[in-house]
């Protein structure tokens, strides 16, 4: 089933979290104002980029071999595309976009200089208020570390500042309370939230449910109605 939408309502970090989730292969096209791309994506990593004029002739070369020798391109030159075509417009709202999943054959391994990983830290640095509210709206949330995620993390390529973030969250600081100890911009630091998230890095904490001690215990209960008994 293809993925389709509108990047103002569905932004790179979400598309990227489904693609890299679901590790399957295919072409992700975006229909921008002024360009169209096709993304080249084999088991959820994005490793070719390049414009086309119709949607309709990517189906023609099937064999994606064979359309790096039509474009006279080498495998060493995969990631510069994807510069080019993607990271660069990372920033753009208006979009159409849709995920075409199989079809495309790939014949052997590419260089993946930029896991999916690190485009989703990088797509997260572009999202707006609006975009970031959806997932962190409220100042009292709680999140916890997910253990086991060293090797998403070393692929994610976080800075300095997003590490900080990552360091101050224990299951016990609200997101209000990180704001106020990372001291910058609140959008800055519930960008880097966001992108945990869609990692799979954090996860909110659920609220422990205490259970109510019981005012009269079992045994006490018994006793008094023994008594009521005998009266």
């Amino acid at each position: 089933m293809a993925l389709t939408g509108d990047l103002r309502n569905f932004n790179f970090v979400d598309i990227f979290q489904v693609i890299g989730r679901d590790r399957k292969s295919g072409i992700l096209f975006v229909e921008w104002k002024d360009l169209t791309c096709a993304y080249y994506v084999k088991d959820g990593e994005i490793v070719f980029a390049r414009p086309i004029d119709k949607v309709y002739r990517v189906y023609a070369d099937r064999d994606f071999d064979l359309l790096l020798s039509k474009l006279r391109m080498n495998a060493e030159s995969l990631p510069k595309t994807i510069e080019r075509f993607l990271i660069s417009r990372l920033n753009m709202k208006e979009g159409i976009f849709s995920f075409m999943p199989g079809f495309i054959k790939y014949g052997r391994e590419y260089p993946v200089v930029y896991p999916i990983e690190e485009l989703i830290v990088l797509a997260s640095r572009n999202l707006t208020p609006e975009e970031v509210e959806r997932k962190i709206s409220d100042e009292m949330l709680l999140f916890e570390r997910v253990p086991g995620k060293e090797e998403v993390l070393q692929k994610a390529k976080l800075n300095q500042m997003e590490e900080h973030i990552l360091s101050l969250i224990d299951g016990e600081r609200t997101v209000l309370q990180i704001r106020q100890m990372v001291n910058k911009d609140t959008l800055l630091v519930d960008r880097a939230l966001y992108a945990f998230l869609a990692l799979g890095l954090i996860r909110r904490k659920k609220k422990e449910v205490k259970q109510k001690q019981a005012s009269i215990t079992l045994e006490l209960l018994a006793k008094i109605i023994e008594r009521i008994k005998s009266l």
